[in-house]
């Protein structure tokens, strides 16, 4: 058991007893931890402590009471721990109220911390009015190594948090509730002296609420020269979105070449409807986007912006205010180049533009066993519009268009419905367009099978076509 705070000069531990009144309890808080030796700990117990910044000791483990210590920040646009440039810190159990004041845990200068395990700690009232970086709960300017912040919860934050460099990080199992300015995670490194990029696991975090983006992991254009390789977005599961500037998104991954972004739920169906959002935002070559599923209420389900060799894999995208999956083109920032892709297995159902839409240069990419479904007047515009399953733009180098489905599910379908299977582009050097499946469920032939001209030296063959009003 730890000793008492009047005996720990003599012990590895120290204990702070809380008092029944909210006094500044800085000062001897701040004695308690100075007194904390090598592998020992500040244990405090049941109570509200109102403190400013305490200065956090290295080789110490800082814990309370779960669910009955709370830290309250009393000094306006500061944080409650400060760990810059420290090592071999464990913070657990502890409840920050940051009191409408500032922010919680902060690490900033010219050296990163290392061995940080932030755990089972609640973070609270940290609002956009306090001058950044306060307006956030963690905030890590230089750099983080080796450390684990997991199973926390986060709720009336303006930003969760804010990170720079990685290497060897886990993000993993926290909760946050009601984002009211900034992403529930913002990872943005930069380039340092030290090995960086490796290793980061941003996984199973839950959020709702949220005023920007679940995950957000950011590489300035032009590059920073900052390094970050393949990390993993996986299992995590944000939803109601309330951005007002129309696009807030699910995740936005724009560094890590390679990354893996994999069984991520994006759902905004109770949320305020993004119809410039992105379910997932990818600007990564090498990217692998695999069984994840986005739910209503965004623009784009999946969009990647230019980059070569995505692998979209087994993706479930339901009712898309614009386009189930998009390859964008950003001629400002020369990011038009998808080439090298496979868009595969993906199921998406009621997207009101287009299921597939290819709007950059997509050359050696394939589009294969993709099941694209739309019913007529599930949208309300659907008198005036047109849906297309498969949108092609030009190409500089051969692509394939192979075994997709592509129907129009509605029975009663509003006159004016627009329907195309596949809108072909000849200013393409060779397609392979075979053995796709276009149909429509409507009591009278609805559409065609395959709208525009096709290019020199193409392949057509083995498609189907079922009710509609023109074929190919």
């Amino acid at each position: 058991m730890p000793a008492s705070l009047f005996c720990c000069a003599l012990s590895t531990s120290a204990q702070f007893a809380g008092a029944a009144a909210v006094p500044d309890r800085t000062a001897a808080i701040q004695r308690a931890i100075e007194s904390c030796r090598k592998s020992g700990e500040v244990v405090f117990d049941p109570g509200t402590y109102s403190v400013s910044t305490l200065q956090l000791k290295p080789d110490c483990t800082y814990k309370g009471t779960p669910g009955k210590t709370i830290l309250q920040l009393n000094a306006k646009n500061r944080f409650l721990f400060d760990l810059s440039e420290r090592s071999n810190i464990r913070i657990k159990d502890l409840i920050f109220d940051a009191n409408y004041l500032g922010g919680v845990i902060l690490a900033e200068r010219n050296a990163p911390v290392r061995n940080i395990y932030i755990e089972n700690c609640t973070f609270r009232n940290v609002v956009s009015a306090s001058v950044y970086p306060a307006n956030l709960a963690i905030f890590s300017s230089w750099g983080i190594i080796d450390s684990v912040i997991t199973n926390n919860h986060f709720e009336n934050v303006a930003g969760g948090m804010s990170i720079s460099t990685v290497q060897n990080l886990t993000i993993s199992g926290n909760v946050f509730k009601e984002v009211t300015q900034g992403d529930a995670i913002f990872i943005a490194p930069n380039p340092v002296s030290f090995p960086s990029g490796d290793h980061l696991i941003v996984s199973n975090n839950t959020g709702t609420g949220l005023a920007k983006m679940g995950i957000e992991i950011f590489r300035p254009d032009p590059p920073n020269g900052s390094r970050l390789v393949e990390p993993r977005i996986e299992n995590n599961n944000f939803s109601r979105f309330t951005a007002t500037n129309d696009e807030g998104m699910g995740l936005s991954i724009t560094h890590g070449d390679g990354a893996v972004i994999r069984n991520n739920t994006i759902d905004n169906s109770e949320g305020t409807l993004q119809r410039n959002g992105i379910g997932i935002e990818v600007i990564v070559s090498n990217g692998w986007i695999d069984g994840n599923t986005i739910n209503y209420g965004f623009g784009f389900g999946i969009a990647v912006q230019g980059k070569p060799g995505s692998l979209i894999t087994a993706n479930r995208i339901f009712g898309m205010w614009k386009d189930g999956i998009l390859f964008a083109c950003d001629n400002g920032r020369n990011r038009c180049d998808s080439s090298g892709s496979t868009v595969e297995q993906n199921t998406i159902t009621n997207a009101r533009m287009n299921g597939i839409r290819l709007d950059n240069d997509w050359a050696r990419t394939s589009i294969v066993s993709n099941v694209i479904t739309r019913a007529a007047g599930s949208w309300t515009e659907d008198r005036t519009l047109s849906f297309s399953g498969i949108r092609m733009s030009a190409a500089k180098g051969a692509v394939t268009i192979r075994g997709n489905s592509v129907t129009q599910t509605s029975q009663t379908p509003p006159q004016g419905f627009g329907f195309h299977g596949i809108d072909l582009n000849p200013d393409v050097p060779g397609a392979t367009i075979s053995d796709n499946t276009v149909r429509s469920l409507s009591p009278r032939p609805l559409g065609e099978g395959m709208a525009g001209r096709v290019g020199a030296g193409w392949v057509m063959e083995r498609n189907q076509f079922g009710n509609l009003a023109k074929g190919q």
